[in-house]
């Protein structure tokens, strides 16, 4: 679970892995699977890095309950504050996913 908190200053904790989405103009927005919104005072960013977090967190600990070798890098701390790099998807959404591989597939064979 993440804390979160809404523009009116309650605080709550939603599961990452039932955000859908995330909007940000000009109010940061997470929809939840189910529908549901919440409009949240934390940017997209933070928000980006704490999911990021706990979901480091619980791979670690997942590994360390496994019996694997979880440890820490040495380069944890500077990570953790490092950039985060968001890319588009190479597809469109509406699932016609061979217009982009055809127009691709047309320029290798020219």
């Amino acid at each position: 679970m993440i804390a979160v908190t809404c523009r009116n200053g309650e605080h709550f904790t939603l599961d990452p892995g039932h955000i859908e989405r995330v909007e940000c103009d000009p109010d940061t927005v997470i929809h939840l699977v189910d529908g549901t919104k919440y409009v949240v005072s934390d940017s997209l960013d933070r928000l980006l890095l704490t999911i990021r977090d706990h979901r480091a967190a619980a791979l670690f600990l997942q590994k360390r309950l496994a019996g694997g070798t979880a440890e820490l890098a040495d380069h944890a701390s500077t990570v953790r504050d490092s950039a985060l790099r968001v890319e588009r998807r190479q597809y469109r959404r509406d699932g016609d996913a061979n217009s982009a591989g055809a127009s691709a597939r047309d320029r290798d064979e020219s």
